[in-house]
């Protein structure tokens, strides 16, 4: 439902005369940030007042209003054992691979440790 619009007349006075660009601005001056002529919430109300009495907010010197950034996405932290699952399971099947080799490598130098031990004599 749409309502009816009432600007103030200083509103109306401000969209019939010409304003420079830096009215709507903050500048640096002497060191010092100066906040604009027009806060955002006027300039906001500004607009308004021109697209509803047909004049370009362009021609009384008000900037373009800027498009908002598009904020980038980031995955999602996560735990640390999230982060490394992919590494482990990885290695976990390189491991699995090599796993025939290095029992049989184990049972070979049980043997040799049990030779070892054994003596040279049978009795």
């Amino acid at each position: 439902m749409a309502t009816v619009r009432k600007f103030s007349e200083a509103v109306l006075k401000n969209i019939k005369t010409v304003h420079s660009e830096n009215e709507f601005k903050a500048t640096f001056v002497n060191g010092h940030w100066r906040s604009p002529r027009f806060s955002l919430r006027r300039q906001a109300e500004l607009r308004k007042a021109c697209l509803f009495n047909n004049i370009d907010p362009k021609s009384i010197g008000m900037p373009e209003v800027e498009p908002p950034k598009i904020m980038q996405k980031k995955p999602p932290k996560g735990h640390k054992q999230q982060r490394e699952y992919a590494a482990k399971q990885a290695k976990i099947q390189k491991n699995l691979q090599d796993m025939p080799e290095k029992i049989r490598k184990w049972k070979d130098d049980l043997a040799k440790e049990k030779e070892k031990t054994r003596p040279s004599l049978p009795f």
